[in-house]
């Protein structure tokens, strides 16, 4: 069996090659043309209102003679992508009767994700010299993360299940492979600290590196449910969820090639990943990201499913998380890209007018970055000088900082070296840093048939400049004027914060307050952009086991939500304590709900 990976913004990205958005399906559209507006008169064809809300507008049934096979099981999982996959093993090995519908073709299914799995407490970390996580203080840093707007009771379940869940999706790897992967972070030899905090933010090392065993480990879920009998519809898009008089969900219209299929589930769990190519969801939901934009700009997404199953849900009675975040799209640094020369390293920014605007090291790489969405058009810039190591040796172990254990740091001095050497040309910044910084999307395989497969964008790293003395630096930069002289005395009085190591202006941990004093001084920039999503990671409202709440906030009988067609997980963004714990929520939550599902059978 063979699937496609795709991986997060280490391989996809740029301003300029964003996957075009995918439109409701035609039933919905038909369904959205008979509706009538919530003050009960019937929409105006084309309206404003209608067109951000018909998504929410169920279509009709099947008719019965376009209805061509009908099947019974106890579980249901559409969708069999990092969630789906790892929920219908563990249903299986519960002894329920599975069966699955998958949008993809048998072969075909895309899987996002390339195999980052941030997690804590497994064996297979245990095993390589990582200490125990206690679940307690990894679940409070989650709430401060999200404000406590993440489900505290479904943060702890994952907490106390995904390095169990780890190890149960690993398990037939054998002993040399295991010891093959590479730990993010992690040096040989290390004793501590494997925790870091920085304004109160906590990060841990955990990160597991699975590469080339995250596909064969998602299609041994499949195997192992099929050899307890398992049936997976191939080529089948959920279409409609089936209700009793209750509201009870008492199982699924697919929709093939060739009509319906009727599978009559006791439960049906929805792993159909999250919404960013569906484009009127993006601009209904999306809310905090889309006041953020500048006039003329929109959201966009540049990888991610169509919705489908938040959809159905939603026309089944449930409720979505108000607070839907996103994996990127509401925060920026400088250039914000995984060729950055030093990724979300605390280093100095400095905006458009070249005023220094933040604390560049709150925490972690989406807390820190999210000051960058506000300033003034054009571009930000980073600023840094010759002792960079020291300055990166201090950094947490989130995403999209360098991992200090695993990158060739030979690359960076030469290119910094060929910045020098170009003058007011600078460097092309084409450096062979390890991009194994970068973290990767949750969940969806093909749950839907809008997957944004095969995007392959072009990566250009920043050009970096670099100079003697400040003003020649910001000349290359592109400051002039003004906001050149802006830029020197910006760099000189952060210089005095460093010296009294004390940042009295945005509150910079000392740790990280190393001044800019060794020339030659180093910088690169990127245009501002806002809405630049990778997928969406807030969707259905559910509780701590996976049960899809309804409008009273109640659990609606037989439904059940896991990966980014759920919510409660991130609160207003995608954040890290772990590089790769998308992925690894999608597959323990997968797992958790599986078996919680079989319980109900």
């Amino acid at each position: 069996m063979s699937s496609n990976v795709i991986t997060r913004r280490g391989f996809l990205v740029g301003a300029g090659t964003i996957s075009a958005a995918i439109a409701m399906s035609a039933d919905a559209a038909i369904a959205a043309e008979r509706s009538s507006t919530k003050e009960g008169k019937p929409a105006s064809k084309g309206s404003v209102e209608q067109e951000a809300s018909s998504w929410r507008i169920a279509p009709a049934d099947p008719d019965d003679d376009d209805v061509i096979e009908t099947y019974d099981c106890d579980v249901l999982v559409i969708g069999l992508g990092q969630a789906g996959s790892c929920a219908l093993r563990a249903a299986a090995e519960a002894g329920a009767r599975v069966a699955a519908f998958e949008a993809a073709e048998e072969g075909n299914r895309v899987i996002m994700g390339g195999g980052q799995v941030g997690h804590i407490n497994s064996q297979f970390l245990a095993e390589r010299g990582v200490p125990k996580v206690d679940v307690v203080e990894f679940m409070n840093d989650w709430q401060v993360r999200s404000n406590n707007r993440s489900n505290p009771g479904l943060i702890m379940n994952y907490a106390k299940n995904c390095g169990a869940c780890f190890d149960w999706l690993f398990d037939q790897l054998t002993d040399d492979d295991k010891k093959s992967m590479q730990i993010r972070c992690l040096t040989d030899g290390m004793t501590g600290p494997f925790m870091k905090e920085l304004s109160g933010i906590k990060s841990w090392i955990g990160t597991a590196m699975t590469g080339d065993f995250i596909e064969p480990a998602l299609d041994h879920c499949l195997d192992v449910a099929k050899s307890e009998g398992g049936r997976i519809f191939w080529g089948t898009k959920g279409y409609k969820l089936i209700q009793g008089g209750d509201g009870t969900v008492t199982g699924v219209w697919g929709k093939t090639d060739d009509g319906f299929v009727r599978v009559n589930a006791a439960q049906t769990i929805l792993a159909t990943g999250g919404y960013g190519a569906n484009e009127q969801m993006r601009n209904d939901l999306l809310w905090e990201i889309n006041q953020l934009q500048e006039p003329g700009q929109t959201s966009k997404a540049m990888m991610d499913q169509d919705g489908s199953g938040i959809c159905m849900g939603v026309w089944a009675g449930g409720r979505v998380d108000p607070c839907s975040g996103t994996m990127d799209g509401g925060y920026w640094y400088p250039t914000d890209k995984p060729v950055d020369l030093l990724g979300a390293t605390a280093a100095l920014w400095i905006n458009a007018d070249g005023k220094r605007y933040s604390n560049e090291g709150f925490g972690s790489t989406e807390l820190q970055a999210m000051p960058g969405v506000k300033q003034p058009s054009g571009d930000i810039c980073t600023v840094f000088d010759s002792d960079i190591e020291t300055l990166l040796a201090a950094q947490p172990y989130g995403h999209m900082a360098l991992d200090m254990a695993n990158t060739d740091l030979a690359s960076l001095h030469a290119t910094m070296d060929a910045a020098y050497a170009g003058g007011e040309n600078g460097s092309a910044g084409n450096t062979e840093l390890d991009s194994s910084n970068n973290d990767i999307t949750d969940d969806g395989a093909s749950g839907n048939d809008n997957a944004a497969g095969g995007i392959v964008a072009s990566m250009t790293p920043p050009t970096v400049y670099a100079a003697d003395d400040f003003e020649t630096l910001g000349s290359y930069l592109g400051y002039e004027g003004e906001s050149l002289d802006t830029f020197v005395k910006t760099i000189e009085h952060y210089n005095e914060l460093c010296a009294q190591d004390k940042d009295t202006d945005f509150g910079k941990d000392p740790s990280l307050m190393i001044g800019l004093t060794k020339p030659p001084y180093y910088g690169y920039k990127g245009t501002k952009q806002i809405g630049a999503l990778m997928v969406t990671v807030g969707g259905l409202l559910i509780d701590a086991d996976g049960r899809v709440l309804d409008q009273k906030y109640n659990a609606i009988p037989g439904l059940w939500a896991a990966g980014n067609a759920s919510g409660g997980r991130f609160g207003w963004q995608y954040f890290t304590s772990i590089a790769g714990q998308s992925l690894s929520m999608a597959q323990t939550m997968g797992m958790v709900t599986g078996k919680a599902a079989a319980a109900q059978k």
